[in-house]
């Protein structure tokens, strides 16, 4: 765990997709699709980048990727439906329920942020179960994951430096790095050996059986 000045975690910031749930194989199978149709990319080339970049808004991986702008927008559609589809899927992991469930009874508080686009996350009846707080991204204005759910969350009155956030990619562990954030990454809380919970549960104070 990194972190800034000192101080006890109260809420526990989770990435969503390869974190909460397993998702990015599918992911990077549709986007490789996609991606493979508007730049002539080979297939495991585009799938590789997809990974690669993972973290960041999809319109921001297009970018990077080199799709044309003129393309951006509709490959993004078309993407996010599919994302649609592999959601109806996907529940999270009874070790993930279990693990949540344990910060909550330590008396800390839980939120997702992802850069999931927002209209998506909405249609995620069993979030509202399992975070107290969901932060999005919304393409239209740029919030997403980092200094804009950061500034949220001060609002609601979290210190940076009493936030741990979870998260499986070096994107989503240095987007928050610099604000003070302490970060923690994971395998994915649904596997059995992942000990991002007993770190924080350490940290916190509390013990790790609970």
């Amino acid at each position: 765990m990194s972190s800034g000045r000192k101080c006890r975690p109260r809420l526990v910031l989770f990435d969503f997709d390869g974190t909460i749930i397993d998702t990015m194989g599918e992911y990077a199978d549709a986007a490789a699709t996609l991606i493979s149709e508007a730049t002539g990319l080979p297939w495991r080339d585009a799938r590789e980048e997809y990974l690669r970049l993972s973290g960041r808004s999809f319109r921001d991986q297009l970018r990077l990727i080199g799709v044309p702008p003129g393309k951006i927008e509709g490959v993004a559609r078309r993407f996010e439906e599919q994302k649609i589809i592999i959601l109806e899927k996907h529940r999270p992991d009874r070790l993930v329920w279990e693990r949540i469930g344990r910060l909550k009874r330590c008396g800390l508080k839980t939120a997702v942020s992802t850069n999931n686009e927002c209209h998506i996350v909405s249609r995620v009846d069993w979030l509202g179960e399992l975070f107290d707080i969901v932060l999005c991204h919304d393409p239209e204005t740029g919030k997403g994951k980092g200094l804009s759910h950061l500034k949220e969350l001060e609002r609601l009155g979290y210190d940076p430096c009493s936030i741990v956030f979870v998260g499986d990619s070096d994107y989503d562990l240095d987007v928050y790095k610099p604000y003070g954030v302490k970060t923690v990454r994971t395998r994915g809380l649904w596997a059995p050996d992942d000990k991002a919970i007993e770190t924080i549960l350490g940290e916190a104070g509390c013990r790790a059986e609970q």
